[in-house]
């Protein structure tokens, strides 16, 4: 799969598909070449994740596979990939911050600030030991929350305020409530702002967002800046009687908890992006659709409509890559994505499911603007016109032969008379492209029978 991190795709979460999340699953997240591989994926109970660096980790535990995966996580580090010492303490932390139960182990001899060392071969059940332990106390996070800069002073460096470490606490109560906002990819800001008012028995506090133009003024009284690391993103303000000494002391508390808050809901957001598209060519990826159409799937199933996939890869594709060079090869996955996108419908979902081989998820949560329109015929439509895009499409990187050398292979699977789910469908798909391919390329399949639309040059 394309993307910073990986799972074994071919491999259900829980094994055969029937077994139901229990107490024993564990969602085990291996970051670099652990060796532990092989021994886990023998568990059912286990859901694998690989991540290629402790960044990408904190990103695949705050963002699970599906609502089935297991609650319980343990991130376990190779020690050829782990960070340095100054960063380590404040990886741990933002794993904590994500999830206060992960278990944070090292592959062989741990130090003070993982849960546990475990060997390269370990398996599931001595995983699921370190469950009977509380976390490591060293790597929980600080209660007391910095000194904050003053209106006069600079925003805090970035030294000072890494992007792996958690936001400080406010003095009192619990943050769960944004902790629960931030893995589920909304906005704390509302959330955040409730707990400021709970906190200082006040329903008067609000958010004010800076306009650019006006962030180099003075703050208004009765108020407290909120920064995103060094950039002032606007105020904390009590709009009722003006505040006492210590009322505006824990204002301005409260206002670099919430910057803080504020930095990680946009870092996570981009880990988020990060893992769910394809670097090179923009499109989303493997998992991505697989979220994505599953979903879908049960919004069609509800509102009793269809779900149109088409899988299709560009034919000879090696062989570009090979007379061409790589560069050619990634010029023409990105202009197939940029042509694709420019003839379907903006609910519709371009993806890349590896190499050159594509997945479109054509779907219409409001159902087909027209009334009489009949999918997946119309889907039919939409696909062929890309790929007469594709027939006369110029690539410079080809160089004489930049136009009528490229075409497509594809299938068209429908929901519900060709899968019930998004593998199903893939799967139905895939195999009407090979009949598509054995038909002579350049030919998109449609249940039975298949047309040729354009003629290679």
């Amino acid at each position: 799969m394309s993307g910073a991190s990986a799972r074994n795709d071919l491999t259900p979460p829980h094994g055969d598909g029937e077994h139901a999340p229990t107490s024993q699953d564990l969602r085990v997240i291996l970051v670099g070449r652990t060796g532990l591989d092989q021994s886990l994926r023998r568990d059912p109970r286990v859901e694998v994740v690989r991540a290629r660096t402790p960044l990408d980790a904190i990103g695949e535990l705050a963002d699970p596979i599906d609502h089935d995966s297991p609650a319980r996580a343990i991130v376990v580090v190779a020690p050829e990939i782990e960070p340095a010492e100054p960063e380590l303490p404040g990886f741990i932390r933002g794993l904590r911050m994500v999830d206060p139960r992960v278990r944070v182990v090292r592959v062989g001899a741990a130090n003070g600030h993982y849960d546990a060392g475990v060997r390269a071969g370990a398996s599931a059940d001595e995983l699921r030991s370190l469950f009977q332990t509380p976390a490591h106390a060293a790597a929980s996070p600080p209660s007391t929350p910095p000194d904050a800069p003053s209106a006069s002073e600079p925003a805090p460096s970035p030294e000072s305020a890494p992007d792996a470490a958690p936001p400080p606490s406010p003095p009192e109560g619990t943050d769960l409530p944004a902790v629960e906002m931030i893995t589920r990819g909304r906005d704390p800001l509302e959330t955040c702002l409730g707990l400021i008012r709970q906190r200082m028995g006040r329903d008067d506090v609000q958010y004010i967002p800076m306009a650019e133009d006006a962030r180099a003024g003075d703050p208004r009284a009765g108020s407290a800046p909120v920064y995103l690391g060094q950039t002032l993103a606007g105020l904390l303000v009590l709009e009722g009687p003006a505040p006492d000494p210590e009322q505006l002391e824990a204002l301005r508390g409260h206002a670099r908890w919430l910057g803080a808050w504020l930095r990680l809901s946009e870092q996570q957001r981009a880990l988020r992006l990060a893992a769910l598209t394809d670097p090179l060519t923009g499109a989303w990826n493997r998992r991505y659709y697989e979220r994505y159409t599953d979903a879908a799937i049960e919004q069609a199933r509800a509102a009793r409509r269809t779900l149109t996939v088409l899988f299709f890869d560009i034919d000879d594709f090696k062989t570009y890559n090979d007379r061409y060079g790589y560069e050619a090869g990634d010029e023409i996955l990105t202009e197939t994505v940029r042509m694709m996108r420019s003839v379907v419908r903006p609910s519709d979902r371009v993806c890349r499911i590896g190499g050159d081989e594509f997945a479109v998820v054509f779907f219409e949560p409001a159902g087909p603007r027209r009334p009489d329109s009949s999918p997946p015929e119309t889907i039919y439509d939409i696909a062929t016109r890309f790929q007469r895009q594709i027939c006369g499409a110029r690539f410079p990187k080809l160089g004489a032969e930049a136009q009528g050398t490229l075409t497509i292979s594809g299938g068209l699977a429908t929901y519900p008379w060709d899968g019930a789910d998004a593998e199903s469908l893939r799967r139905r798909a895939a195999e009407l492209a090979r009949q598509s391919k054995r038909q002579g390329k350049n030919v998109i399949t449609l249940g039975p029978g298949a047309a040729q639309v354009c003629k290679p040059s």
